[in-house]
């Protein structure tokens, strides 16, 4: 049986938060291209998640949409922090 929405938006939460390496520090690690700058992806996704868990908190329900939304912008964080090496392939 599928999760329901709010379900899924928490399950996401939860498995970025322990996929994600939020707690890494990029200092001096500028390479001037910021639309792939690990620490504002990290920062973005940070921002997206907390936003998420305060509105299930307040009793709102995501639409399919929305859980699709936070699923991509997940995975192309992970996939880009992969490609530059600060996460290990599985």
């Amino acid at each position: 049986m599928k999760p329901n929405t709010k379900t899924a938006v928490a399950n996401l939460i939860r498995e970025a938060r322990q996929e994600l390496p939020f707690q890494l520090s990029l200092d001096g690690h500028c390479e001037g291209r910021c639309e792939e700058c690990a620490f504002k992806l990290l920062e973005f996704l940070e921002m997206d998640l907390s936003y998420w868990e305060s509105r299930l908190k307040r009793g709102d329900t995501p639409s399919l949409g929305d859980v699709h939304a936070l699923a991509s912008d997940c995975r192309r964080v992970y996939e880009i922090l992969q490609v530059q090496g600060l996460i290990l392939p599985p």
